[in-house]
């Protein structure tokens, strides 16, 4: 079988364009003799939920879409469509597109049993192969962990990068990611089709590939860029000299190129061109003008060297003259205005006139700490909100062995970090060291759910930074609430780990809560669970109780006596009425809940 996998970077809800762009993948793939184009996640309908009341016209727009396309696809071809938009946990499934035929692989494999099982991954006849559809890692884990007789395994990512997990990079982290021992597992071909671009405030970053049964590499899609791969998926394409070696992953210079797709694509899919953005001496600041000078080009970068800059403001503009951007030199410092809140009125200003979207140089490890105090900000996008400044640091280390881009890559005055230990003293994170220990506490606690208790057993100061870090994050939590979007980079941002601001309570234990110092405080129940000496559950015995309640559901529960056959309520009464048109009452003491 020849397999075509269509990496291409779409503009959801553009119906007309994404018809026309999917049709010409196929004759593409038909073009170089593919049996089938296999379409990834976000190509039709994106990956974002829209309000309540848009999803019925917009579902109807994408069904529109894809009775277009059917008939003019010149190659069978697999689409992803959404299968419960608007519901907490989305998910999709897949329609097999067969020369105008269209059947949803998904729902054919779970409309038997109505309700799927871990274990129930759709499986279907594919050019004489027999082969499977995993949505989701826990699909994966299911073909892994159970046992299906399938020969190709198509794994369509709806996965966006992450940091923080290997696998998100798709074939440009193999060495890292799950994938070879996957395919090694199953003993299938692995073929993984990745979305490219930016949909919404989320990054995919491409790299589809081809994995032979043994975890060879047959085929390998590049990343952050469209590509039509197409492969063999036969014993000859397995031999070993067919087989390619992934190149070694550059986390830095990886997270260089998903901040500026990511830039690129949330400005262009909103129909802008132009950005603008403060030059304020920070390291961040003169990272996102290269970052966005790379995104939209320098002719579309508007920088504004402000007051804040101080004694950098040569520097920056120096920078911006490097990176052939507009540039502007602030007014002043007008009697009552703080330098950073009238960068940022003048930043305004700027947007105003260049039709510009603004941007924010705010990183994760400062937003996270409150380091940017309670200035004013008219940004739209912080790209670099969810990359920690430790990350910030290695992203420009590498960007000048490219090229010696910035003069000197180490924090500036306004990025020293300082913080209240809980004796009082001051903790002043001033080295790259230093920012270092910072971030791994916060990582530990917002990506990798770890408690006080585990952060400070891995410490060396008894906890102290800990604590300051953590205490630091909770007071930032109002003011964190009224800032713009962030990039997603890892897989949890700050906006994800919000802590309620009604709670006033800090973590005080540096010690774990064990299960059983729980159980010591909790009162024991007054008489032990069981039945009385009637046989009845007594009042502790929850589960028997249940028990009870159901058995007399399938006897008839509420229903007035006679009305139930055995155990069955009889033709007509489904629906909790009388032949007479009068209400029964409940068909069951239970609601629907």
């Amino acid at each position: 079988m020849r397999i075509a996998l269509s990496q291409i970077n779409t503009v959801p809800g553009a119906f007309d364009q994404v018809v026309e762009r999917m049709v010409a993948q196929t004759r593409r793939a038909a073009e170089q003799g593919a049996d089938l184009v296999v379409f990834p996640l976000a190509a039709l309908a994106g990956i974002e939920d829209l309000p309540y009341p848009d999803i019925p016209a917009y579902l109807h727009d994408v069904a529109d879409a894809l009775v277009r396309m059917a008939d003019r696809f010149a190659c069978p071809a697999i689409v992803p469509v959404p299968a419960d938009m608007g519901m907490p946990g989305r998910s999709f499934d897949a329609l097999m597109i067969d020369h105008g035929d269209m059947r949803l692989l998904g729902f054919a494999a779970r409309s038997d049993a109505g309700q799927r099982s871990r274990a129930d991954v759709p499986e279907f006849d594919l050019c004489g192969m027999r082969a499977a559809l995993a949505l989701s890692q826990d699909d994966l884990d299911a073909l892994c962990d159970y046992d299906y007789d399938v020969e190709v395994v198509l794994y369509i990512s709806g996965y966006p990068f992450a940091l923080d997990d290997p696998a998100s990079a798709m074939g440009a982290d193999l060495g890292n990611a799950r994938f070879e021992s996957d395919a090694q597992s199953i003993g299938a071909w692995l073929v993984g089709c990745a979305p490219v671009g930016g949909y919404g405030d989320q990054v995919f970053t491409g790299s589809s590939f081809v994995l032979a049964p043994s975890g060879s590499l047959v085929a390998l899609a590049p990343a952050f860029e469209e590509a039509l791969l197409v492969a063999d998926l036969d014993a000859d394409a397995a031999g070993d000299a067919d087989l390619l070696f992934p190149e070694v992953f550059d986390t830095p210079f990886h997270l260089w190129q998903t901040v500026s797709l990511g830039i690129h694509d949330y400005v262009t899919k909103q129909g802008m061109t132009d950005v603008a953005l403060c030059l304020d001496g920070s390291l961040a600041s003169s990272v996102l003008a290269a970052l966005a000078s790379d995104a939209v080009g320098p002719l579309h970068v508007h920088a504004l060297v402000g007051a804040s800059a101080g004694a950098s403001a040569p520097a920056c503009r120096e920078l911006a003259k490097r990176l052939h951007i507009d540039q502007r030199d602030g007014t002043g410092q007008p009697c009552g205005f703080d330098a950073r809140d009238l960068d940022e009125l003048e930043l305004a200003a700027l947007a105003r006139e260049q039709d510009a979207l603004v941007l924010s140089s705010f990183d994760k490890t400062g937003l996270a700490l409150g380091a940017y105090g309670r200035h004013v900000s008219c940004a739209e996008l912080c790209p670099l909100g969810d990359v920690y400044r430790s990350d910030v640091l290695d992203m420009a280390h590498v960007r000048n062995t490219i090229s010696p881009l910035f003069r000197r890559v180490g924090l500036s005055e306004s990025e020293i970090l300082t913080l209240t230990l809980p004796d009082g003293a001051t903790y002043t994170a001033g080295s790259e060291a230093d920012v270092e220990r910072v971030d791994e506490i916060l990582s530990g606690y917002i990506e990798y759910d770890r408690p006080l208790a585990e952060l400070v057993a891995a410490s060396d100061d008894g906890g102290a930074l800990a604590q300051a870090v953590l205490n630091a994050q909770r007071l930032a939590e109002p003011w964190r609430r009224t800032l713009p979007p962030v990039l997603a980079i890892t897989t949890r941002t700050l906006d994800d780990a919000r802590f309620p601001l009604g709670v006033r309570w800090h973590d005080t234990h540096l010690d774990d809560v064990t299960d059983a110092e729980l159980s010591s405080m909790l009162p024991a129940p007054k008489r032990e669970r069981g039945a009385d000496a009637d046989g009845h559950p007594s009042e502790c015995d929850l589960d028997g109780t249940l028990a009870m309640l159901r058995a007399r559901a399938a006897q008839g529960g509420g229903l007035p006596p006679g009305l139930m056959q055995d155990g069955n309520v009889p033709g007509g009464l489904e629906s909790g009425m009388s032949s007479d048109g009068k209400p029964l009452g409940w068909l069951n003491p239970f609601s629907e809940n």
